[in-house]
């Protein structure tokens, strides 16, 4: 075999002591072309003092909760969105929920700094989210209606002057207003003596005949709605719109012309007090609706 010649021996060495310099430079220096991580921040706080804010609290309480159960909330991520965009937007505030559920931590959780208070009608589910969920600010309370009788409330309610508006009566009143079938006049004090900025009516049950439906609820949002005296309107969700009853009753009282969004079976109304309103009445099919 014929032995290299002296170039390539020479350049073959030359190569070599170039390789070992630029090498033992690179480890004396840092790399250019790797990212740098910032320096630690300054834990300035004292020890423990990480959760101290309420909304801080209730978020890590509720990533806790949903990354270790397989339940998910009843309504659906859009659904979810449409109200997250009121919140994000008004928070913190004062959010009253009609019903416990799955998805109860997730609205604590996501008014941050505000009141957010729940209304459940079931004694043994009230029992088990109270158990699981301690934290929650929540009421047990009773409705007088029937979803069977639905239909028979919404055509004869007119004919009770204590749920109607008039220019003689007023607005009609929730609390103690027992002379209207479809007021929740016994509900706990608290909840009369604040001005709500959204409430979400995902309850009472609305699925078999004997349920209390959700015709009280509505038409107590929508009461509590026209007589805002505080600034801003008043947020209202209403679940499971694809149901006759929901959509009958949200056409009736909480009006077509205040509807602002919808998502999946989710409708969001924005309601002004009834002082901002101009002195008219909506009609739909030639019949007046009092209520818009």
């Amino acid at each position: 075999m014929k032995p290299p010649s002296r170039f390539v021996t020479v350049a073959g060495a030359a190569l070599l002591v170039s390789t070992t310099l630029l090498v033992a430079t690179l480890l004396r220096s840092p790399l250019p072309l790797l990212p740098l991580l910032p320096c630690l921040p300054a834990v300035t706080a004292p020890s423990g003092a990480g959760y101290e804010p309420a909304g801080l609290a209730a978020l890590a309480d509720a990533l806790v909760y949903y990354a270790t159960t397989e339940t998910v909330p009843q309504q659906s991520r859009a659904e979810i969105a449409l109200s997250l965009a009121v919140l994000r937007r008004r928070a913190p505030m004062r959010l009253l929920v009609f019903g416990l559920g799955h998805d109860s931590p997730l609205w604590h959780a996501l008014n941050p700094g505000g009141v957010t208070v729940f209304l459940e009608e079931d004694p043994e589910w009230y029992k088990v989210v109270r158990t699981r969920s301690p934290q929650l600010r929540a009421h047990l309370v009773k409705y007088r209606t029937r979803l069977d009788r639905a239909d028979l409330l919404l055509d004869t309610y007119r004919g009770f002057p204590s749920c109607v508006p008039g220019a003689e009566a007023g607005e009609p009143a929730v609390r103690g207003n027992a002379a209207c079938p479809l007021a929740l006049h016994d509900l706990p004090a608290e909840v009369y003596e604040n001005e709500w900025d959204m409430l979400m009516l995902d309850a009472p049950k609305g699925y078999f005949a004997s349920a209390p439906g959700r015709m009280a609820a509505v038409w107590t949002a929508a009461a509590m709605a026209r007589a805002r005296k505080g600034e801003g309107d008043t947020d209202v969700f209403l679940h499971d719109v694809d149901r006759k009853v929901e959509k009958a009753y949200a056409e009736e009282f909480l009006c077509d012309g205040f509807r602002v969004g919808s998502a999946g079976r989710l409708w969001h109304y924005s309601i002004p007090p009834v002082a901002r309103r101009e002195n008219s009445t909506a009609t739909a099919g030639g019949e007046e609706k009092p209520f818009c």
